[in-house]
């Protein structure tokens, strides 16, 4: 019963991690809602499987049960705030990725206990998975017409569609690659796979120009050094395939049709031809590092292998902290470090950026996180808000949705208890992680090494960055996370419990309503426009109408359905609905900025000035607050004793 019921449960998580890494379509929400509804259908019929006494159940451990049940928390308080949330929409499409997260949470938990050996055969999923979503980015630069964009931005951030965050799926493709190529245990070929993985992972980690991502790549590897067993064999592929990898990305980082934007796309062309030919013979030079580097390990005995590995490491050290010291004297001291690091302004997008030290404005929007969190401490201004509550407080027309550092964005828009809930379950699913290297020996816990490294990986990650919001990262790291909480653990025998079973399916409906009623009211949305292109307003306004009531929350189907009411010539009606925006979220400056504008364009100069000057009031530095803006022209007509 277990083999037979793991393998449909492998083939549905290794589908989903595949389009999560291949096409999640960046952090919009669209390819999410597909993802998340086939996520909880899959983890809800393994539910009702086990309650109803068909299925095993999965036995994690205290830790394991204790993270899934805080996390679980932490995802219904997301969506609670939206009952005080000053964007109430954003708020439930938080809550949903949260629900998808968590789904593929309890996914990884079947996976972890339906399985014969689920450490080796996820650890070598992803390993597969992120070798080719790597391999494929840099088959970006060898054809620049590969991606939509690959002419125009040399940044490497394809197929994930953000480079912070394909920097991460190099971060967490590393420890994989060492576990696979130092296995001694392993065959070759699955080692040579291995020494690839790394070769690739590490030039794509640097094309990515990823500062956060290269430091938590490097604690990475340390942590998986700490755990692993075969530590020599690690630091002799680490060298073997890392240096080589580096060379090459060192070298492509100076070649101006590789490295520069806005480049002709016959120069980005015989770049990437180039190119090719490098990665070619650095893999070579990879592979055949390793293969003298195995053999020789091979012939050392266990207190030489012991004490080379003490060499490599202190050799390694030493070149780090050597390389710190020169940068450090270079920028002029410790002090002139903070004062860069806490300096305004943007960060180069080019190589140029590894020799900059700026947070890049992530020192501003932290001290907004908690300026905001200061406002209201226990429940925040409502989650994913920090975009829209940051408007009144911010210095500067920068744009961003979130501060860049999840802790100080969980503080800020769900409260304290919205970061206690995170930090418990964040720390309870790393204890739950660690807990299984207890328990497995052999491969499986050399594999599990690696899993378990993915957690902490991820959460120093998203100190600096916003990886929360890409399911092409945060999906495996939650599979990943469940499988460890049951791994080496014997699932229960069946037990039916039709009452609980029962009790599943109306939480997965409701799941599955949260996730689809905000797609639908979106396609209803696209509707509307579309009529309105057709010159069918009627229709439009029915479209409209369906997406309002669809997601009440939102301000996007009352905008459509007042311009639908405009183009079928009912001024009254588009007031109506723009005033309501208002009234929806009175604490977002857009939606009196689109008062304020109609109003302007009926002549009600009085009333739009007031609407805009509310606007302006929400928002310094948008749109109501350009020179010669809507502001300004209201302002002049009511001067002028008009309106």
């Amino acid at each position: 019963m277990r083999a037979a019921a793991g393998l449909p449960v492998l083939g549905a998580a290794g589908a989903l991690l595949t389009v999560c890494l291949f096409f999640g379509q960046g952090s919009s929400d669209g390819r999410l809602y597909w993802i998340g509804i086939w996520s909880s259908l899959v983890a809800l019929a393994a539910v009702i499987a086990t309650l109803s006494g068909v299925l095993l159940r999965p036995r994690a451990t205290r830790a394991g049960w204790a993270a899934l049940a805080l996390f679980t928390g932490f995802v219904l308080w997301n969506g609670a705030t939206m009952a005080w949330s000053i964007t109430p929409d954003r708020s439930w499409a938080y809550l949903n990725r949260g629900l998808v997260y968590l789904a593929l949470a309890v996914l990884g938990l079947y996976v972890g206990s339906l399985l014969w050996r689920p450490a080796v055969t996820t650890a070598g999923l992803l390993a597969v998975l992120f070798f080719g979503v790597l391999g494929w980015a840099l088959l970006g630069k060898v054809f620049p017409g590969l991606f939509p964009d690959g002419a125009r931005v040399a940044r490497l951030r394809n197929p994930v569609g953000y480079w912070n965050a394909l920097a991460l799926v190099a971060a967490l493709a590393l420890p994989l690659a060492l576990w696979l190529a130092a296995g001694r245990r392993l065959s070759r070929a699955t080692r040579a796979g291995g020494v690839l993985l790394l070769y690739v992972a590490t030039i794509a980690l640097v094309l990515t120009y990823s500062r956060a991502g290269i430091v938590v790549a490097a604690a990475g590897i340390c942590l998986w050094l700490v755990l692993c067993a075969d530590r020599f064999e690690g630091l002799a592929m680490l060298v073997a395939g890392g240096a080589p990898a580096l060379v090459v990305a060192v070298w492509a980082a100076t070649r101006p049709g590789l490295a520069d934007d806005l480049q002709a796309h016959a120069v980005r062309e015989r770049a990437g031809a180039w190119f090719a030919l490098a990665l070619v013979l650095g893999a070579a030079a990879a592979l055949g590092l390793s293969h003298y580097g195995a053999r020789a390990g091979e012939r050392l005995a266990a207190d030489k292998r012991q004490l080379w590995s003490r060499r490599l490491g202190a050799g390694i050290i030493a070149a780090s902290v050597i390389g710190v010291i020169v940068a450090t004297v270079a920028i002029g001291g410790p002090g002139t470090w903070l004062d860069e690091f806490r300096g305004k302004g943007d960060v180069v997008q080019g190589s140029g950026r590894f020799g900059d030290l700026s947070s890049n404005n992530r020192w501003i929007w932290w001290q907004e996180a908690w300026e905001l969190f200061g406002q209201d401490p226990a429940g925040g201004k409502g989650a994913h808000s920090f975009e829209v509550a940051r408007r009144p407080i911010r210095v500067g027309s920068v744009v961003t949705a979130e501060p860049h550092n999840l802790a100080l964005q969980a503080l800020s828009e769900t409260g304290i208890a919205g970061l206690l809930l995170g930090l418990g379950a964040a720390g309870l699913a790393v204890a739950a992680g660690l807990g299984a290297l207890r328990r497995l020996d052999g491969e499986e816990r050399a594999a599990a090494v690696a899993l378990a490294v993915a957690l902490p990986i991820f959460l120093l990650h998203a100190l600096a960055d916003i990886g929360w919001d890409f399911v092409a990262v945060s999906g495996p790291v939650f599979l990943a996370a469940g499988v460890l909480m049951s791994a080496g653990r014997e699932p229960g025998a069946p037990r039916s419990s039709p009452v609980a079973a029962v009790l599943a399916g109306v939480v997965g409906l409701a799941v599955c309503y949260s996730l689809t009623a905000p797609w639908l009211a979106d396609r209803r949305v696209e509707d509307a426009y579309a009529s309105i292109g057709r010159g069918d307003a009627k229709a439009a306004v029915s479209a409209a109408r369906q997406a309002h009531d669809l997601n009440p929350l939102s301000i996007e189907p009352l905008w459509v359905w007042a311009l639908a009411e405009a183009a079928g010539g009912n001024p009254a009606g588009t007031l109506r609905r723009y005033r309501q925006g208002t009234e929806l979220q009175p604490e977002n400056s857009d939606t009196w900025y689109a008062l304020g504008a109609y109003e302007l364009d009926l002549r009600r100069y009085r009333s739009a000035f007031r609407h805009l000057d509310r606007a302006y009031g929400l928002d310094p530095y948008g749109p109501a607050g350009l020179p010669g803006g809507l502001l300004d022209q209201a302002r002049e007509k009511v001067n002028a004793g008009l309106g």
